[in-house]
C-alpha cells in the first residue's frame, strides 16, 4: 500500500512541479525515451547480478505491492507482551 502511495506522490510532484513552471505536459510523454531508459536499467540489473539475486528482487517487488503478513492482532499481542516484560523489569 505504501509503495503505491509513494509512486503516486512521486508522479504528482513531478507533474505538479512541471506545471508550476508553466511547462507543456505533453513534452514529458516520450515513449521512445522511456523504452531506452527502462531497457538500459533492466539490462544493467541483469548484467550486474546473478540469476538468484534477480529472482529475489522480483519477489521483493511483488511483495511490496502485496498485503502484509502481519495483522493488527499480531501487533497488539506483541505490544501487550512488551508491556508485561517492561512492567516486570520495572
Amino acid at each position: 500500500m505504501f509503495a503505491i502511495v509513494g509512486i503516486v506522490i512521486v508522479f504528482g510532484a513531478i507533474i505538479g512541479g512541471y506545471l508550476m513552471e508553466h511547462g507543456k505536459l505533453m513534452v514529458l510523454v516520450q515513449p521512445a525515451e522511456l523504452v531506452i531508459i527502462f531497457g538500459a536499467a533492466v539490462g544493467t540489473v541483469l548484467i550486474a547480478n546473478p540469476l538468484p539475486v534477480v529472482v529475489q528482487m522480483l519477489k521483493g517487488v511483488i511483495g511490496a505491492f502485496g498485503s502484509s503478513k502481519f495483522s493488527k492482532a499480531f501487533y497488539l499481542e506483541n505490544l501487550k507482551m512488551l508491556s508485561e516484560v517492561f512492567n516486570y523489569a520495572r
